[in-house]
């Protein structure tokens, strides 16, 4: 056995976390804030985030590292770089997770420097669920072109 089969299970699971989170974030709390009083809902989404917290950075280590090892199998020197529309897909995914993990490594690196992020950010976990969507269907997509 390659390690591929562990990889993908890490993966998936990692990518359902991730996803979760971000999919509560955009699509919960906003219905949490229009029937909870406003000491409740922060109390509610300070005791998730907490949890999160702890959990999230360690989900996301772990899908861009899974995702690296699945990635390696497709592309590579042997395989080449763009040949198939497997590859083209690949790259697209590769693409748009980058733009997810490099606005998390500076909502992190912002917090730990205690500064304030862009007012954009705001919107980033919008941002992340839309990409994250689109990086789903593409990954069922590849195996089908």
């Amino acid at each position: 056995m390659d390690g591929y089969p562990i990889a993908l299970i890490i993966h998936l699971f990692c990518a359902i976390i991730f996803i979760g989170y971000v999919f509560s974030d955009v699509m919960v709390y906003p219905v949490i804030k229009q029937v909870l009083d406003e000491e409740t809902q922060a109390k509610v989404k300070e005791t998730i985030s907490n949890r999160a917290r702890k959990i999230f950075p360690l989900s996301v280590l772990f899908l861009v590292l899974s995702g690296g090892f699945m990635f390696s199998k497709y592309i590579n020197s042997e395989d080449g770089f763009a040949n198939t529309n497997l590859q083209i897909i690949l790259l697209i995914k590769v693409f748009l997770a980058l733009i997810i993990v490099s606005g998390i490594v500076y909502s992190l690196s912002r917090r730990l420097l205690k500064k304030k992020p862009n007012p954009l950010m705001a919107h980033f976990h919008n941002l992340v669920l839309i990409l994250g969507t689109i990086i789903i269907i593409l990954a069922k997509l590849m195996f089908v072109f």
